[in-house]
C-alpha cells in the first residue's frame, strides 16, 4: 500500500532527510582577508551559485520537515485495517492512532515553496513539482488533523466507525495523491541538489583542500550508494564489501584529517560518530546476508511490527535506513 519511501534515491525506501547544500564561505571576519577581483562573468556565475543553493535549501527544508512524518502517518493508519482499500470494518481488535500533520509543517512548507517556486533560478520541472506537493499537502492536513483527533479520542467506541467509514474515502484519495507528489518532488529535489553538492566538492577541495567542509559532504554523499545497495532487495555480497572497504576508508581519512583542525564545528564528533554507526550498520548488514542467518522470531515480529519497529533489529535494511537519515541529519545540522 504505503511505502516508507518511492524515490529513484532508494527504491522503496523513504529518505526522511535530504541533505542541504551548503552555504558560500564567508571569510569577511578574516582581518587580512580583501575581497579578489572578480571579472563580471565570475560574479555573475557566484550570484547564480548562491540564489540556485538558497532556492533548494528552501525546498529540501520543507521535504526534511513534512515528508518522512506524513508517510510515517499513512503506514500508522493502514497498519491496523485487513484491507487498507476498504478501510475499517469496526470489527478491528486493535486501532493504531495515525500520527497529525502539524499546521506547523504545513505553515512551513507553504512559505517555503511559495517563495523558493517564485525565485531565480526558474527550474520548472522542480517548481511546478514542489506547487503540486504542496497543493497535495494542502488537502490532506485537515483530514489527516480530523481523522487524528476521532482515533485519538476514540470516538469509534461511540459509533459504530461510522464517522470512520465516512472518512477513510477521502483520507486514502488525499495520502495516494500526497505519495504520488512527494515521489516526483523528492525526485527532482535530489536532482537538482546532487549537481550543487557535487560542484561543491570540487571546489571546496580545490579552495580549501580536504578538511570539515569537504568531508560533511563526501561522507554524506558517498553514504548514498551504500543505502542504495543495503537496502535492496538481494544485495550482492562481494559489492557490499567493496562499497563498505571504500567508506571506511573516506572515513578513515575525514578523521585523521580533521584531528587537530581548528575552527572545526563543535557537533564534528558527532557527525563522525553518526557516519562510524551507518558504517557499522552496513558491516552487520553484509555479514547477515553473507552468513545466511535468519531472523529470530523476536527479530520477524519486529519487523512485521506497526510502526518504525524493524530498525531494532541488527542487520535488517531498515537499521541502516535509520542510520543512514541520522547521518544526514547530523550533517544538515553541522
Amino acid at each position: 500500500m504505503f511505502k516508507r519511501a518511492s524515490r529513484a534515491m532508494i527504491p522503496g525506501m523513504l529518505l526522511t532527510a535530504l541533505v542541504l547544500p551548503l552555504a558560500a564561505c564567508d571569510n569577511s571576519d578574516k582581518v587580512d582577508a580583501k575581497p579578489a577581483p572578480q571579472s563580471q562573468p565570475q560574479a555573475v556565475a557566484e550570484d547564480s551559485a548562491a540564489q540556485l543553493t538558497t532556492k533548494l535549501n528552501a525546498y529540501v527544508g520543507c521535504f526534511n520537515t513534512t515528508d518522512g512524518s506524513v508517510r510515517d502517518s499513512a503506514l500508522r493508519y493502514v497498519s491496523w485495517m485487513a484491507n487498507a482499500e476498504k478501510g475499517p470494518t469496526g470489527k478491528e481488535r486493535s486501532v493504531n492512532v495515525l500520527g497529525e500533520v502539524t499546521p506547523y509543517e504545513l505553515e512551513s512548507c507553504t512559505k517555503a515553496i511559495n517563495q523558493a517556486s517564485k525565485a531565480k533560478p526558474t527550474l520548472p520541472a522542480l517548481d511546478a513539482a514542489a506547487t503540486q506537493y504542496l497543493a497535495d499537502l494542502t488537502t490532506l492536513q485537515p483530514l489527516v488533523s480530523q481523522a487524528h483527533l476521532y482515533y485519538s479520542q476514540e470516538d469509534y467506541k461511540d459509533d459504530g466507525f461510522a464517522k470512520g467509514k465516512q472518512m477513510h474515502p477521502p483520507l486514502m484519495k488525499a495520502f495516494n495523491s500526497f505519495m504520488k507528489s512527494s515521489d516526483q518532488f523528492g525526485a527532482e529535489v535530489e536532482k537538482e541538489n546532487n549537481e550543487v553538492v557535487a560542484a561543491q566538492l570540487v571546489e571546496i577541495e580545490k579552495s580549501e583542500g580536504r578538511h570539515s567542509r569537504y568531508y560533511r559532504l563526501a561522507l554524506v554523499t558517498q553514504a548514498k550508494p551504500l543505502a542504495t545497495l543495503f537496502t535492496s532487495s538481494a544485495p550482492d555480497v562481494t559489492e557490499m564489501t567493496k562499497a563498505i572497504d571504500a567508506y571506511s576508508t573516506l572515513l578513515s581519512e575525514a578523521e585523521k584529517a580533521t584531528a587537530s583542525e581548528a575552527g572545526k564545528p563543535l557537533t564534528w564528533s558527532i557527525f563522525q560518530d553518526n557516519a562510524g554507526t551507518f558504517l557499522k550498520d552496513c558491516k552487520d548488514r553484509m555479514r547477515r546476508i553473507r552468513d545466511k542467518t535468519p531472523y529470530s522470531t523476536g527479530e520477524q515480529s519486529l519487523l512485521k511490527g506497526s510502526g518504525n519497529s524493524g530498525w531494532m533489529v541488527s542487520g535488517s535494511p531498515m537499521r541502516v535506513l535509520k542510520s543512514y537519515n541520522e547521518l544526514v541529519e547530523a550533517g544538515n545540522r553541522l
